[in-house]
C-alpha cells in the first residue's frame, strides 16, 4: 500500500512540474512584443498580442458610406397615364433617380488624409463620406481610381499622425503566417478577425459576377465578409501587408487581398496625377495547355504563352504579331505563364519598348515594339476630358472581351465594340441601348476598338448623316441606323 501511494505521489510531483515548466516556456500569446515603434504597445504577460495589433489599427481604419445615383426607367403605360402621371412629383426635364446607398471600409495612408478603399466600394458613387474611428465623419473626394485593381485613393482633410496606417512589405509574407483583418462586415464596425496566410500569388479568380483583370491576390482564412472590402489585412506587427477585396460566395473561410506593395505602385502614380499609365500591346494572350501544345506541334519542353487575336491598328499589329504565335520571352526573360506576362507588359509605361521572342510555324522570331497607353485604349479609368476626346455620337464602346462586360452576356457575335453607355441628350440616345454590338460605321468595318478608334476619328466634325451597322444586344440579327450630330 505504500508503494502504490509513495509512486503516486512522484506522479503528481512530475505532472506540477511540468504544468510549471509549460507556463514558464515563452509562449508567443503570452510574451510576444509587437514591433510598433511605441512603448505603449508592447504586450504584457498572458496577454494576447492581437490586442496590441488592434489597439494600432484601429484608429487608421474608417468607414465608408457612398450614394451612387440610379434613373429610372417607368412603364410606358405609367409614365403616360394621366392618373399615375399626376402622383408623381413634377421633376420637369429632370429624370427620376434614385439613390442607392452603400459601404465598405478603408484605411488612412498618410497624415495629409489620402485613404485608400477598394474601387468597387466607391464606383460611380455622387456623395461620399468617411467616419472615423472616434466617430467623426469626413466629406471624402475621389483623387483616381484603377478598376484593373480595383483600388481607389480617396482624399480627406488632413488627420493626426497617429490615426495613419504602418505600411508592410507584402513580398515579406510566407504561406502561415498571421493575418489580421479589420473592417466594417455587414456594417458592423471595426470588427478585427484573425488567421493565417493560407496561400499567395492566386490569380484568375471569378469573385461576385467577375473581378479585376491584374490579379495577385493572398488568400487568407482570416473571415472577411460584406463590408470589410477595402479594409487593412496586416500582419502580426501592425503592419498592412494587403488590401481586403473579395470573399468566395461558394466557400466559407476564404478572402482575398491586394497585395500591400501593387497598391503602393497604384497609389503613387494616383498620387501623382489622379490616373494610371500602363503600357498596352493589344492582343489576347492565352495559357498554352497541352491540347494547344499538341494542335501546334509543338515539344513538350517548349513553354509560352499563346496569342489568341491581335487586335487592328495596335501596337501588337504595328509590331508584326499574329494570331497563333507562341510567346516565348518578354525582355530576354521566359514567360509561360498569362498572369506573370500581363503584368510585365503593364509595368512599362507607355512609349516605351518591348522586345518578344515568339515562336511561329516552328521557328523563333524576334520583334520589337512600341508600348501605347491602356487607358486610351480601353478606357479605364480616364479624366472626364480623356473620355469626351474618345466619345462619338454620345456612345461609349468597348471590345467584346473587356472586363467591363457582364458576366454571363450571351452574344451570339464574336467581333464588333459592344455598346457601354449612351451620352443623354446626344444623337444616338434613344436609338442605340448598352449591350447593342456595333460592326459597322460609315460602310467600314469594325473589329475592335482599334478600328472604332481610327473611323470615327474621322468624322468628328462630319454634319452629315452616317450609317451604323449593329446587332440588337449582340444577336445574331443585323440592323442598320443612322446617326447625324444636332
Amino acid at each position: 500500500m505504500k508503494s502504490r501511494q509513495w509512486g503516486l505521489g512522484i506522479a503528481g510531483t512530475l505532472i506540477i512540474a511540468i504544468t510549471v515548466g509549460l507556463f514558464a516556456l515563452p509562449h508567443p500569446a503570452r510574451t510576444q512584443e509587437v514591433n510598433l515603434q511605441d512603448s505603449r504597445y508592447v504586450t504584457s504577460t498572458f496577454e494576447s498580442p492581437f490586442v496590441a495589433v488592434a489597439d494600432r489599427l484601429k484608429p487608421s481604419v474608417v468607414f465608408i458610406s457612398a450614394v451612387r445615383e440610379r434613373e429610372i426607367q417607368l412603364p410606358f403605360f405609367f409614365e403616360n397615364h394621366p392618373f399615375f402621371r399626376d402622383m408623381m412629383p413634377d421633376q420637369g426635364d429632370e429624370p427620376r433617380v434614385q439613390k442607392i446607398p452603400s459601404s465598405g471600409s478603408g484605411f488612412i495612408i498618410d497624415a495629409e488624409g489620402y485613404v485608400l478603399t477598394n474601387n468597387h466600394v466607391v464606383q460611380d458613387a455622387k456623395e461620399i463620406k468617411v467616419k472615423l474611428a472616434e466617430g467623426e465623419e469626413l466629406d471624402a473626394e475621389v483623387v483616381g481610381t484603377d478598376p484593373e485593381t480595383d483600388l481607389a485613393l480617396l482624399k480627406i482633410d488632413s488627420v493626426d499622425p497617429d490615426h495613419v496606417a504602418q505600411l508592410g512589405n507584402s513580398d515579406d509574407i510566407r504561406i502561415g503566417d498571421w493575418a489580421i483583418a479589420m473592417g466594417n462586415p455587414l456594417g458592423l464596425d471595426w470588427t478585427l478577425t484573425v488567421g493565417v496566410i493560407s496561400a499567395k500569388g492566386r490569380s484568375n479568380l471569378n469573385i461576385s459576377g467577375g473581378g479585376p483583370i491584374f490579379q495577385d491576390f493572398i488568400q487568407t482564412d482570416a473571415s472577411i465578409n460584406f463590408g470589410n472590402s477595402g479594409g487593412p489585412l496586416t500582419n502580426i506587427h501592425g503592419e498592412v501587408i494587403g488590401i481586403n477585396a473579395a470573399v468566395n460566395a461558394s466557400a466559407d473561410g476564404i478572402g482575398f487581398a491586394i497585395p500591400i506593395n501593387l497598391a503602393k505602385e497604384v497609389v503613387a502614380q494616383l498620387k501623382d496625377s489622379g490616373r494610371i499609365s500602363r503600357g498596352y500591346l493589344g492582343m489576347m494572350p492565352r495559357q498554352l495547355t497541352g491540347l494547344l501544345r499538341e494542335a501546334l506541334e509543338v515539344e513538350d519542353g517548349v513553354d509560352g504563352v499563346f496569342v489568341e487575336s491581335v487586335e487592328s491598328n495596335t501596337p501588337a499589329a504595328k509590331g508584326g504579331l499574329q494570331e497563333s504565335d507562341i510567346i516565348l520571352e518578354v525582355d530576354g526573360l521566359a514567360v509561360d505563364d498569362v498572369n506573370d506576362f500581363r503584368f510585365r507588359i503593364a509595368r512599362h509605361a507607355p512609349g516605351e519598348r518591348l522586345d518578344l521572342k515568339v515562336l511561329r510555324e516552328g521557328r523563333e522570331k524576334n520583334l520589337s515594339f512600341t508600348l501605347g497607353d491602356r487607358a486610351e485604349f480601353l478606357d479605364v479609368a480616364q479624366t472626364p476630358a480623356e473620355q469626351e476626346s474618345r466619345s462619338w455620337m454620345g456612345l461609349n464602346v468597348d471590345n467584346l472581351n473587356s472586363p467591363r462586360i457582364r458576366r454571363g452576356a450571351e452574344l451570339q457575335v464574336s467581333s464588333g465594340v459592344i455598346v457601354i453607355s449612351v451620352d443623354s441628350d446626344s444623337p444616338a440616345q434613344g436609338v442605340l441601348n448598352p449591350g447593342d454590338v456595333i460592326v459597322g460605321v460609315d460602310q467600314q468595318e469594325v473589329k475592335d476598338l482599334g478600328d472604332w478608334r481610327e473611323v470615327t476619328s474621322d468624322l468628328k466634325d462630319v454634319d452629315k448623316a452616317i450609317l451604323v451597322k449593329y446587332h440588337p444586344q449582340g444577336q445574331a440579327t443585323t440592323r442598320f441606323t443612322a446617326l447625324k450630330k444636332d
